[in-house]
């Protein structure tokens, strides 16, 4: 097991709901297994700074967190610790739509849940911390690993890059999603919506079309009104109106 030539760091991969955070969370968690090994990575969804793990439990080790819309609490504790702070975005008419599809959620409680989302991921960004735009197709792109392992201070080897980046494809995903209902119930947790995988996050639905302008093609006025909904955040996201 390699040993981690970096010392212990938390990392927070802060996304849109629908915008790949999911394959950021893995993707990280993973080089950081490969510098640290399994023992030295912790890996957690958050969204409240109480549900942050205990100084015993991240003793020694690399903490990565998943969250979305988080909490001042939070943000003012990642900050406190330096944490390296990484970004996904997708529009958000496109992650409203991605939302309903996958959860059969209501359209309106998806679009006040999205915007939770861009108010922190917009207020982290202009902070500085990088951005990675779903539209860029960052999730397809081997490339990616290697310029998150640098936001990460690691230099993998290339044959490492290569086999994370072929676990966490969308075909190897969507493969991966119709074995979680199966996995050891330890490996297993439940949400409101959704039975998902401890470890990876990844849940039976957790792969859509993938499709980017999708928003478009909704029936009567509802493209209309998302635009109109999200209009104060679309061009702060780098989005048309």
């Amino acid at each position: 097991m390699p040993a981690s030539t970096t010392s212990p760091k938390i990392v927070a991969t802060v996304g849109l709901h629908g915008s790949a955070s999911t394959w950021v969370f893995n993707v990280v968690r993973e080089l950081l297994v490969d510098a640290a090994g399994e023992a030295g990575v912790l890996a957690v969804y958050v969204d409240q700074a109480s549900e942050m793990p205990d100084g015993a439990a991240r003793a020694g080790r690399h903490v990565v967190l998943k969250s979305h819309q988080g909490s001042p609490g939070l943000d003012a504790l990642l900050a406190e610790q330096h944490a390296v702070i990484l970004l996904s975005v997708r529009d958000p008419r496109d992650a409203v739509l991605s939302m309903v599809q996958r959860f059969d959620e209501k359209f309106a409680n998806a679009a006040h849940a999205l915007a939770r989302d861009c108010a922190r991921v917009i207020r982290l960004a202009e902070e500085g911390h990088p951005v990675l735009r779903y539209e860029d197709r960052f999730f397809a792109d081997p490339a990616t690993l290697a310029r998150l392992a640098v936001q990460l201070g690691l230099a993998p080897e290339a044959a490492a890059r290569e086999a994370i980046f072929a676990r966490y494809t969308t075909q190897a995903v969507r493969e991966f999603t119709r074995l979680v209902p199966d996995l050891p119930p330890d490996r297993l947790a439940r949400d409101e919506r959704v039975v998902f995988d401890r470890l990876t996050q990844i849940h039976h639905t957790h792969i859509g079309d993938a499709r980017s302008g999708k928003w478009r093609e909704l029936p009567g006025n509802l493209p209309a009104e998302l635009t109109r909904f999200f209009a104060p955040v679309l061009e702060r996201l780098g989005y048309l109106v």
